[in-house]
């Protein structure tokens, strides 16, 4: 991700009457070095530039721009991760290492039946498929 992202969440954050505060600027940073991340592992890996930051803090400012449509929250193992993205994916949960993997959306075929379509007006459809990523496969490839 580059600086059009940031200028873009920017004006998103604008748009929709939203302010941008120090924390959702160091939040935007964060989010787009990290692959997914948690709440806590957010906090932790701003604690050092930012002391006086709380975790509260953390989960609120996630909170308010997911709400601004800014962010979004992907629920998974009683805990959510957490990403900033311009298009819509599929996802891979690797169920060895935890890692979530970013999965194109014409790499998966989704078929949705008129019946749904018409009993629940779907806007938006994401996968999140599981099993063990390539990483790992290769890790254990040869052991017992």
């Amino acid at each position: 991700m580059n600086s059009n992202i940031i200028d873009t969440v920017i004006a998103r954050i604008k748009e929709r009457g939203g302010r941008v505060t120090v924390q959702r600027l160091a939040i935007i940073n964060v989010l787009m070095r990290l692959n997914h991340p948690t709440a806590e592992e957010i906090y932790h890996f701003m604690r050092d530039d930012f002391p006086t930051l709380s975790f509260t803090t953390v989960y609120n400012t996630l909170k308010s721009l997911k709400e601004l449509g800014v962010v979004h929250e992907h629920y998974q193992d009683e805990r959510s991760r957490f990403e900033i993205t311009e298009e819509a994916h599929h996802h891979f949960h690797c169920i060895k290492c935890d890692k979530l993997i970013d999965i194109s959306p014409d790499k998966i075929s989704l078929q949705v039946t008129p019946e749904v379509e018409e009993e629940f007006s779907p806007i938006e459809s994401r996968v999140m498929l599981e099993g063990v990523c390539p990483a790992c496969r290769a890790q254990n490839k040869g052991k017992p």
